[in-house]
């Protein structure tokens, strides 16, 4: 079955229409309670800031992306446990976040995290530099997969493969034009707006899975064990990540490089920041956690459901037609008419809020931390409007790159952007907020280090070459079985960043820092009391 066989007419249009009067709306939204021009770095003052449970729903959204809906669904389809070893790690990581982030971040960073290295005696323009390089570097990655999947979907609702590449422009300066004119108000009601389509549609679909097993858990993995082919296998780690030592090292490094992600994902830490007090993060942590469960336990049933009912047709696909699961689980349990509709329209909108959070972070942290660091960096327009070029940049250099690399292997772009984000951007964060004896050397050493051990053992992975579906499949420079390194690019991060720490001169005097000795953790009173700059 090819893709375009999905839909038929009448499923075509109601799932245009849909679209079409969500992206009308969006930016009706986005003009009405977008960012000002005088609003700073298009983050909206206190008095117009989203309610603490709207902000919690926003950053749910936040954390699932398309690539949780339709990559993580078809890993948990193809190859069962390790699938759902991911979604275990996320939520873990969310945990983490509301635990150990989320109040000191908001108390001491005013825009952006590095606010927060300046203000513990860490920072400095170098380290603002480096955060940002990096956090463009996690972005652009991720946009890049969100305008691959939505291209794709949009190519099948139209029954037009070729139309592909205008799908992917078309869109990606739709979003980046929503996230320009909406800023941080703006495009959190997108979020929400996201969030309160999107989790009805997968909560109703899972319920049709139970439904159609009888609500016996037992005979639904049964089933998804003989569907996907690999028996028993389906039910024990090693399906996705492999057997022996490079296999074990996958599955620790899957679930560590998650959890580390999920923890400084830079639209999720801009949220953060802009909430308004401790009981309002609380609020938000509350919500966002709430959201999150339901989401990832439907997300599981509809993986484990798309196995048993359609894992004859995936396998038949290819890998390629994993993006695709959600929509194959529909055309099973109703035979491909109003839920395959309502699908399709939860991959778009998933896809179309990530891409518009996701510029705007990007943007954000191009605008006030990479080209005004080393000037005389201002409040009020000017960080505004390096902010809205920065976005409009970053997203429609985006929508190029992702035309260029349609056809690449969507984990692997996905595996780049967790392993940076992990091993580069949490360990900094963590330092930062808990160890008064971290320095902008030890940041700037973990940053760039990290970054570079995360992109070679990338590049000598079989993601890169020598085996079908990498990069470069007819050259061969792999140097080891593993995928999912996290479990050795996470420990280097914070390696690095102590060992620079312990071995900065300047550690014991200067640097904003006493000269007898490092400063004492503040209590969670004086980071409410400290002035946000």
């Amino acid at each position: 079955m090819v893709v375009t066989e999905l839909l038929d007419s009448s499923s075509r249009s109601l799932v245009f229409a849909v679209f079409s009067v969500f992206v009308v709306i969006c930016l009706m939204l986005c003009v009405i309670t977008g960012a000002d021009e005088d609003d700073r770095a298009l983050v909206r003052s206190d008095s117009r800031r989203l309610r603490s449970w709207q902000q919690g729903v926003a950053m749910g959204g936040d954390t699932t992306t398309v690539a949780t809906v339709t990559v993580l669904v078809g890993m948990v389809a193809t190859t069962g446990f390790d699938g759902l070893g991911v979604m275990l790690g996320s939520l873990v990581g969310v945990l983490l976040f509301l635990v150990l982030v989320i109040e000191p971040l908001r108390a001491h960073a005013s825009l952006t995290a590095p606010d927060l290295l300046d203000a513990r005696g860490s920072g400095g323009p170098a380290v603002r530099v480096a955060w940002g390089v990096v956090t463009l570097l996690v972005c652009f990655p991720l946009l890049v997969v969100q305008l691959v999947v939505v291209g794709n979907v949009a190519a099948a609702v139209l029954g037009q493969p070729g139309a592909r590449t205008g799908c992917i422009v078309v869109i990606g300066v739709v979003m980046t034009a929503l996230a320009v004119s909406g800023g941080i108000r703006g495009t959190g009601v997108v979020m929400i707006a996201k969030s309160a389509i999107a989790l009805p549609v997968l909560v109703v679909a899972a319920g049709l899975v139970l439904h159609r097993f009888g609500g016996d858990l037992g005979r639904l993995l049964d089933a998804a064990a003989l569907g996907s082919g690999t028996g028993e296998a389906f039910l024990r780690p090693g399906g996705y990540t492999g057997d022996g030592w490079a296999g074990a090292v996958n599955r620790v490094g899957q679930i560590l490089g998650m959890t580390m992600a999920t923890l400084a994902m830079p639209a999720v830490l801009m949220r953060a920041i802009a909430t308004k007090s401790p009981r309002g993060a609380r609020t938000v942590g509350r919500w966002m956690l709430g959201e999150l469960v339901v989401l990832y336990g439907a997300l599981a049933v509809v993986g484990v459901g798309a196995a048993a009912l359609a894992g004859g047709v995936l396998r038949e696909a290819g890998p390629s037609a994993q993006v695709f699961t959600p929509l194959l689980l529909g055309r099973a349990l109703d035979g491909g008419g109003l839920l395959v509709a309502a699908l399709a329209c939860v991959l778009f909108l998933t896809a179309l809020a990530a891409v518009v959070d996701v510029t705007l972070a990007a943007g954000i942290t191009l605008g006030r931390d990479v080209l005004a660091a080393s000037g005389d960096r201002r409040e009020g327009r000017v960080d505004g409007a390096a902010s809205r070029w920065s976005a409009a940049l970053t997203g429609l250099a985006a929508a190029a790159v992702a035309v260029v690399c349609a056809d690449w292997n969507l984990v692997v772009v996905s595996t780049l952007w967790l392993g940076l984000c992990g091993a580069s951007l949490a360990p900094v964060l963590l330092y930062a907020l808990y160890w008064p004896g971290f320095t902008a050397r030890g940041a700037l050493w973990c940053l760039w280090g990290a970054t570079v051990v995360t992109v070679v053992a990338l590049a000598v992975s079989p993601y890169a070459s020598g085996v079908p579906g990498a990069i470069w499949p007819d050259h061969d420079f792999r140097l080891w079985d593993v995928t999912i390194p996290g479990l050795v690019t996470t420990p280097a991060g914070f390696l690095l960043g102590w060992l620079g720490s312990v071995t900065d001169r300047r550690r014991t005097g200067g640097a904003g820092r006493p000269s007898g000795g490092a400063s004492r953790v503040p209590s969670a009173d004086e980071f409410r009391r400290l002035p946000r700059s």
